[in-house]
């Protein structure tokens, strides 16, 4: 069977995933090196990971991301670029951009990951007509949902029956 041209990656992790999200980025050993002050902060860090695992992840949306009832993400407007294992480069996808539909017709990305995050459009980013971005071509950035610690408001809000926020 032939892989897909590009791979398409969602929101779906194992819990093997978000944990390993939490796993310390130094070993003891080297902490052992580190100045005191140096070594406050990532004690501080740890503590606040340990106080909050992560629980879900939310991709980053790109040109070639795909949505729930056949649209496509041609052209992204954001200045943020990712290379794909290809080398073929893209551009994550923000509020205001559009999806292209097989037969024309385009929609408006309305929801992302608000303002803070510069509007990005993410994997489960909701259309004007109703649509939702199922999938992204990269997968090395993302944002991560903490227990206990609240997203902005404007991330990802719900959606109106009438296609507004």
């Amino acid at each position: 069977m032939n892989a897909p041209l590009h791979p398409s990656y969602t929101n779906e992790v194992s819990a093997e995933f978000l944990r390993s999200l939490d796993a310390p980025h130094f070993t003891e050993e080297r902490l052992a090196h580190f100045c005191d002050e140096t070594l406050a902060v990532v004690r501080q860090g740890q503590a606040y990971i340990e106080a909050h695992p992560a629980h879900a992840i939310y991709r980053i949306a790109t040109e070639g991301s795909q949505t729930r009832d056949g649209g496509v993400v041609r052209q992204a407007t954001s200045p943020l670029e990712f290379t794909l294992e290809s080398g073929r480069k893209v551009r994550a996808a923000q509020k205001g951009d559009h999806v292209v539909y097989a037969d024309g017709s385009t929609a408006e990305i309305v929801t992302g990951a608000g303002q803070e995050n510069s509007d990005v459009a993410l994997v489960g980013s909701h259309l004007c007509n109703g649509d939702e971005i199922i999938n992204t071509l990269q997968d090395g950035f993302l944002l991560v949902g903490r227990e206990g610690v609240a997203m902005a408001e404007d991330f990802l809000p719900s959606i109106k029956e009438d296609g507004h926020q």
